[in-house]
């Protein structure tokens, strides 16, 4: 019986909540190797190295990090509202 524990409750809402919360941690891992390796580059590097193009690469990578972090913060709170129900 699909969908089905073995008390007889369905399960059939928990499979999108697994997804989500999947998806929520892929997105936040992937954030987390972005952000450190945007540390490790401002870490060290000389501020009068970085050229114009270095800080358009850096912040290009900054805005990557937000983005993944709020589509993370979305599923989040997608998990959080199909527990209410």
């Amino acid at each position: 019986m699909l969908g089905t524990n073995m008390t007889g409750g369905n399960h059939e809402g928990a499979e999108p909540t697994r997804r989500d919360l999947a998806q929520a941690v892929a997105l936040v891992d992937e954030a987390h190797a972005l952000s450190y390796a945007l540390v490790r580059v401002l870490a060290s590097s000389p501020r009068d190295e970085l050229s114009r193009e270095d800080v358009d690469a850096l912040c290009q990578l900054a805005y990557e990090v937000l983005n993944k972090l709020t589509k993370a913060h979305e599923s989040f709170q997608a998990v959080d509202k199909s527990s209410d129900i």
